[in-house]
């Protein structure tokens, strides 16, 4: 009975395309599925922001922690599921293509559409403190530059535990990996704490 409920309410939102003649629904079924994402996504920005103004930590390292363990949980979930049923290479394939897809198309697509609403006007990526004290010398390192060193040496991290493990995903590259993610938050909210733009 509650699995036929839950059924009948994913009918309701998005829509159910068991039969050949509900096919036709497809794309009508696709876009409301884009729009949920896309409402879901919005309230996930909002409520991180506004959270991220009472815990008083940045919102780039709310973005860093926060929405991207949210975004990345699917992806996460997909690779378990696939690496269970020894597709290792395809979890790989998954963890670098969403990220290159998020980077690409990610920042990409709302960057054009912003810049077209805005006329070609260049999109600030700092916010006023930051531009302010970058041109006041009170910034040795941006944190987006910082960050990019940081994802560079987490990339040769792995690269190095995957040659040392003969590209095998064992317990070690496990091991490795999860404290390669502790170690990245442990200094993100160090330096959210500790720094105030100026490490």
């Amino acid at each position: 009975m509650r699995a036929c409920l839950v059924e009948q309410r994913h009918v309701y939102v998005v829509g159910a395309l068991n039969s050949g003649t509900e096919r036709k629904w497809f794309w009508a079924s696709f876009l409301m599925s884009v729009v949920w994402i896309a409402v879901l996504s919005y309230l996930l920005v909002t409520v991180v922001s506004r959270a991220g103004c009472l815990l008083h930590v940045d919102t780039y390292t709310m973005g860093l922690v926060v929405i991207a363990v949210g975004t990345s949980l699917p992806d996460c979930i997909s690779s378990v599921l696939v690496a269970r049923d020894g597709y290792g290479d395809m979890a790989v394939s998954n963890a670098i293509g969403s990220n290159v897809f998020d980077i690409n198309l990610g920042l990409g697509l709302p960057f054009i559409v912003r810049l077209i609403i805005d006329k070609g006007q260049p999109i600030d990526l700092l916010s006023k403190a930051e531009r302010m004290a970058w041109l006041a010398d009170e910034i040795r390192l941006l944190p987006h530059v910082k960050f990019g060193f940081i994802l560079l040496l987490i990339l040769v991290i792995c690269q190095i535990t995957f040659l040392i493990t003969k590209f095998r995903l064992s317990r070690v590259v496990v091991v490795v990996f999860i404290l390669i993610y502790a170690a990245f938050l442990a200094y993100a909210f160090i330096q959210e704490l500790l720094c105030n733009y100026n490490c």
